[in-house]
């Protein structure tokens, strides 16, 4: 309530133009909050003749809530936050989102809401740095811009102030609402479910994936099956929301499928039992004698997933494995103590990481602990324009400390770190607050990882690449102090980026077949590593 009448100021001097009318529901609002503001009695408190406003009320503290706890994180945490009047202008002056003709006309005493030549009212701005007043104003605006207050969104308000104030931040900070934060949540921690996904047809479920190893998959549930029923619940013409409502369910409780599957006419029933589902993001085959493991994103599973499927590879082989590849093409990145946890397993000593930032709570320092779970086989990494953030980190850490070859080409460069931050609309922002720096001494972000070996340009064959390997170890030592010794210059680190050009390498093998080759031949791999790294000694 408090938060309500601070808003009494502002719709006292809220002037709306001659034969503009507000909508009924702000009028209301407003009329309410000014009346409960003389007593502020608490909101349970309030007569009778103030519950035809008390939705908008509630309405309006929700909002507040979450605009306030969005705000202030962003001005707490944010590398460089830009003033917090300028924060909200940016989310006012992106108000077209709501409507191409709205605008909000900015002026050093007043905001004005218009509409295409229209003036649909002014209110006086707030001081540059009072939360307060921004938020009041901001909900005040927003309802009076709403064409259809009774069908109005807050999620709208919040999508429209928090992208555009984020994008003064930089490129990667970014808000998800209820259902997208939820959806981030469960690729990163898991979810309670049966692990798979389905498309809905007339008859019932079709089952477009399993999780490995996942509770449907357990239970014998298979791509391509049809569901026709969940506990007795017929599922012939029902939605996704009916079919979503019958599969959830707590942990540990177990679910009755009756199914058809695709190569059988006769129905069976599997009973899976719902568990924590958590994506899958590693894949591992052996090649030979190499251990070749893809990690396609980092969550919070990814590196004891490595782990484990590169000690079954060793257990499973007949013979010792020479060599193994992790294969980082097209990995965005994800959780950070998951880079470091996958670059700590393979290094016996120093340092992984260094992040720098304002907030306290982002200057972090990361070393690693004796023990390498590969022994120290040969370790080759393949990168490209697409492996970013968490994947960057981890090559930085291996090729500065000597532990890997790197293969292929320049990395995205995003060395950056967001800090996620829970709303109470159960939205999310991930804010950036700290910036990488890699072992040797060197921010990572718009700089990106210099591979070992430089496949840009590489269609096919190994020769070339091969043969550059011993071909110009003069060349590859000046690029790489030059690497080290960048100023931070903006055109700098552009030329820098020009040495091997970030391509997009997912869907070629040849970057493949010269990792396997180095992983396989120690004299290779010996030759190749002492090459790019001799100024270092």
């Amino acid at each position: 309530m408090r938060f309500l009448c601070a808003l009494k100021p502002i719709l006292n001097s809220f002037r709306p133009v001659k034969r503009i009318a507000f909508a009924p529901l702000v009028a209301t609002a407003a009329a309410g909050i000014l009346a409960s503001c003389a007593t502020a009695p608490e909101f349970d408190d309030l007569p009778s003749r103030h519950y035809a406003s008390r939705a908008a009320r509630g309405e309006a503290m929700y909002t507040a809530s979450v605009l306030r706890a969005g705000f202030t994180e962003i001005s707490q945490k944010a590398l460089a936050p830009p003033p917090l009047d300028e924060l909200f202008l940016a989310g006012l002056e992106n108000v077209r989102v709501i409507d191409p003709g709205l605008r909000v006309d900015v002026t050093p005493s007043d905001l004005i809401l218009v509409s295409g030549n229209r003036k649909l009212g002014v209110t006086p701005r707030p001081d540059a740095d009072d939360m307060r007043g921004w938020i009041a104003t901001t909900i005040l605006l927003f309802n009076a811009s709403e064409p259809s207050p009774d069908n109005r969104d807050p999620e709208v308000l919040f999508k429209m102030m928090f992208n555009a104030a984020l994008a003064k931040i930089d490129g990667y900070s970014r808000y998800a609402g209820r259902g997208s934060a939820r959806t981030n949540r469960a690729n990163r921690n898991g979810v309670i479910g049966l692990g798979l996904t389905f498309d809905v047809v007339d008859e019932g479920l079709i089952i477009r994936s399993t999780i490995e190893n996942g509770p449907a998959e357990t239970a014998g549930v298979r791509d391509g099956d049809l569901i026709v029923a969940i506990d007795d619940h017929d599922l012939a013409g029902a939605t996704r929301d009916e079919a979503m409502r019958y599969l959830s369910g707590p942990s540990g409780s177990r679910v009755k499928l009756t199914i058809r599957h695709a190569s059988d006419t006769q129905l069976s029933v599997a009973h899976p039992r719902r568990g924590l589902v958590i994506p899958k993001t590693v894949k591992a085959q052996r090649i030979g004698d190499v251990a070749r493991i893809s990690v396609g994103s980092f969550n919070i599973r990814t590196a004891s997933d490595v782990a484990a499927t590169l000690n079954r590879l060793k257990r499973e082989a007949k013979t010792p494995l020479s060599g193994i590849v992790l294969d980082m093409r097209g990995d965005p990145g994800g959780l950070l103590d998951q880079a470091v946890a996958l670059a700590d397993m393979f290094l016996d000593s120093g340092t992984i990481a260094t992040l720098s930032g304002r907030h306290p709570g982002a200057k972090q320092f990361y070393a690693a602990s004796p023990g390498d779970i590969a022994d120290g086989l040969p370790l080759v990494l393949v990168v490209d324009g697409k492996s970013a953030s968490a994947s960057e980190i981890l090559a930085a850490a291996l090729i500065d400390n000597e532990r890997a070859v790197v293969v292929g080409t320049n990395t995205l460069g995003k060395g950056s770190v967001q800090t996620l931050i829970r709303l109470p609309n159960d939205g999310e922002i991930a804010l950036t607050w700290s910036r990488v720096m890699a072992p040797a001494g060197y921010f990572i972000h718009e700089l990106g990882i210099l591979p070992t070996i430089c496949t840009s340009g590489h269609a096919s064959g190994e020769t070339a690449a091969l043969t550059a390997v011993a071909g110009d170890p003069v060349g590859q030592i000046i690029d790489r102090q030059r690497w080290l010794a960048n100023s931070g210059a903006p055109d700098e680190r552009a030329e820098l980026r020009r040495i091997c050009p970030a391509e997009n390498r997912n869907d070629g093998d040849f970057d493949m077949a010269l990792a396997l080759k180095l992983a396989s031949d120690r004299a290779l791999y010996a030759r190749s590593f002492t090459t790019n790294l001799a100024e270092s000694h």
